[in-house]
Order: C-alpha cells, then sequence, then structure tokens
C-alpha cells in the first residue's frame, strides 16, 4: 500500500513538471449590437432600410483555445483553434466549419515562427494595422479593399478575391506561414496556400508577404497577396504599401495611417478583368477611455467600367474596463457609374450604401 501511494505520488510529481512546461486558454470575444442599413439605387441595394440585430459588427464574435509547450533549447510548440459564433442566434458563423477563424499547429524558436493550417492572410494582416476601424464596424476598409486569400470547395471558390466589395476570405486553408523575429526593427511574414490539385501545382494556390519595419513613432509595411484560379488559368494580385505614425510621442494624441494598393489581374470569382488601385487615409485620437475613428477610402477602377467609389467613415468607443467596451460608427459609400459596393461591417458585407451600428463587446 505505501508503495502504491509512493508511486501515485511520484507520477503526480512528475505531472505538476509537465504541466509547468505547457499551458493552454481558453479566450473569446463577445460582440452584438443594433445595424440601421440605408440603401442604394443600383438593383442589389434597393428595397429601403433595414434595422437589425447583428453579432460581431466590431469584430467578430468567437471562443478559442490556444496552447503552447515548451520543447527545450527554446524551441517551442504552439496551436490555435478558433470557432466563430454569432451571439444574436447562438449559431456558428460558417455551416460545416467548427473551427472556421484558425487551426493551426507550429513550431516557435530562435528562427521566428512556422505554423501550418487555417490562417489570415498577411495582407489582411497588414490592411488591419492600417485600418483605423481593424476591419471592422460601418468603417471596414474590407468594404472597398481586398484582404487577400481564397479558398475552394472542390472547383467552387468559397470567399476570395471577387470583385464585390473589397474581396479576399481573410483566411486561407492548407496554408503554410512563417513569421521572423525583428531585427533592427525589421521583421517580415510569408504565406503559402497549397492548391492540393492533381497534376495542377498552381491550381488554386496563394502567395502572401509582408515587410514592416518599425522606428520609435513610425511603422511601415509593404504586403503583397496573389491567388491563381483553380485551373491555373488566371490571376488575382494585390500589393499595398503603407504604415502610420504615433504622434503620442509629440506631445499630440494622435494617430494617422495611410495606405495605397494596387489590384490587377482576373477576378477568380466571376471572370472579370481587375486594373484598380485604393486610397487609405485613418486618424484615431484616443483621450482617457475614449477614442475617435476617422477613414477615408477611395477606389480607382482603370478599367472601361469606371467603377469607382468613395466612402467616409466616422467611429466613437469608449472602454469601460480593458475587456469591456462601447462602440458605435457611421459610414457612407458613394458609388459612381453603376458600382455595386455595399456599407458592411466585421461579419457581413452589408446591405446598402450607408450604415449606422452601436453594440458592445467583451473580451475574455
Amino acid at each position: 500500500m505505501k508503495k502504491s501511494l509512493l508511486a501515485f505520488a511520484v507520477l503526480g510529481t512528475l505531472a505538476g513538471v509537465a504541466s509547468a512546461q505547457s499551458s493552454v486558454t481558453m479566450y473569446g470575444l463577445l460582440d452584438t449590437g443594433i445595424s440601421y442599413e440605408g440603401s442604394g439605387p443600383s438593383a442589389t441595394t434597393a428595397g429601403g432600410y433595414k434595422l437589425s440585430m447583428e453579432s460581431g459588427i466590431s469584430q467578430p464574435s468567437h471562443l478559442g483555445f490556444r496552447g503552447t509547450e515548451e520543447l527545450g533549447g527554446g524551441l517551442k510548440a504552439l496551436f490555435q483553434l478558433e470557432a466563430g459564433v454569432q451571439i444574436n442566434d447562438g449559431q456558428s458563423t460558417q455551416t460545416g466549419t467548427l473551427f472556421n477563424r484558425a487551426s493551426w499547429v507550429g513550431l516557435s524558436g530562435d528562427f521566428g515562427t512556422v505554423t501550418a493550417g487555417r490562417q489570415f492572410t498577411p495582407l489582411y494582416n497588414a490592411l488591419k494595422f492600417i485600418d483605423p476601424f481593424e476591419i471592422g464596424m460601418a468603417g471596414n476598409a474590407n468594404n472597398l479593399m481586398n484582404v487577400g486569400g481564397a479558398n475552394f470547395n472542390g472547383l467552387i471558390p468559397v470567399g476570395g478575391n471577387n470583385v464585390a466589395n473589397g474581396g479576399g476570405s481573410m483566411w486561407q486553408n492548407n496554408s503554410l506561414h512563417y513569421v521572423s523575429q525583428s531585427q533592427n526593427g525589421l521583421s517580415a511574414e510569408v504565406n503559402y496556400g497549397f492548391g492540393g490539385q492533381a497534376g495542377n501545382d498552381g491550381g488554386g494556390t496563394e502567395i502572401g508577404a509582408t515587410a514592416n519595419y518599425i522606428n520609435g513613432p513610425l511603422t511601415l509595411l509593404v504586403a503583397y497577396d496573389g491567388v491563381n484560379a483553380i485551373d491555373n488559368s488566371n490571376k488575382f494580385k494585390t500589393t499595398l504599401l503603407g504604415g502610420d505614425i504615433n504622434w503620442s510621442q509629440f506631445g499630440f494624441p494622435l494617430k494617422t495611417s495611410l495606405g495605397y494598393a494596387v489590384n490587377k489581374g482576373s477576378d477568380i470569382i466571376g471572370g472579370s478583368n481587375v486594373n484598380s488601385a485604393d486610397l487609405i487615409l485613418g486618424t484615431r485620437v484616443p483621450f482617457g477611455s475614449h477614442e475617435i475613428l476617422f477613414s477615408y477610402i477611395h477606389k480607382e477602377d482603370k478599367t472601361m467600367l469606371d467603377h469607382n467609389s468613395n466612402q467616409f467613415a466616422l467611429g466613437y468607443t469608449y472602454a469601460f474596463t480593458k475587456s469591456t467596451s462601447f462602440y458605435s460608427s457611421v459610414a457612407k459609400i458613394i458609388d459612381k457609374n453603376d458600382a455595386d459596393y455595399t456599407v458592411g461591417n466585421a461579419s457581413n458585407t452589408g446591405y446598402g450604401i450607408k450604415a449606422l451600428d452601436l453594440g458592445i463587446r467583451h473580451a475574455f
């Protein structure tokens, strides 16, 4: 009996040592609010106004797990599983996919971090950094700008670089992702999405990359995303150059950002030729627990269609605590020459050319 007790004690001690070398954290974000959307003159946005409760207006609601394990010698294993949920009705944000927002595993060390699975594209991460609304609320930059990536269900594209709204799926399935360590302010992020097409290695593939430079209050970046059609017959690519300056170090409570993107190739969903440029100007003004957000985006269509568009957005957030905040935003899109862009938010592409939303989000 004493030997059995001793054995259990030793096993308990070893388990404690093992658990001290690894950790798993459950986290999440709950976001819901009211959205009032107005229609536009084109056929797909006609139909008056819509008042609705929506989930994930400022940031998509989600529940996730992330973990790490120390392997020794500075090497670490890590993983993340993240599922999108709709707070207003309790359903998944994507039918048939459980961990639709992230599902990857990888290694991290002095060489950087390598992960494999379903992950955000480098272009999405870069644009989210520049956009003062962080790809959310009515001012979502993805209303007009591409966020990269494309995924396929057999031969059918699911998300991707389509002409409707800014395009992109944000996530890339079957992707190998690398993030470097920062050296003298320089860092890089590279992503390759496997197409998995028999006899056609380039079909359905995605290549994305971002280079960042940080020097005090100044951040500069250049990002790229290129997606091949499933049969490798055409390609859509976006190049983004931008950055921001934090003026608080000079005595001004202000953060300004600028981005310029060029989109070229062929829309992999609709087959339309794409040749356009996007300009985004952003401002964030924090004061105490409050923050005011503003952005202006101009899309210049250089094809014969001349589908130009402008978006103006104004937002406000108030942080009750580090975890809970209130937000509100208003945005309007002015389409030209039968362009059909709509004002969406972090979780949907929108109903019309103008929107007003307010809500609350809580992170844990």
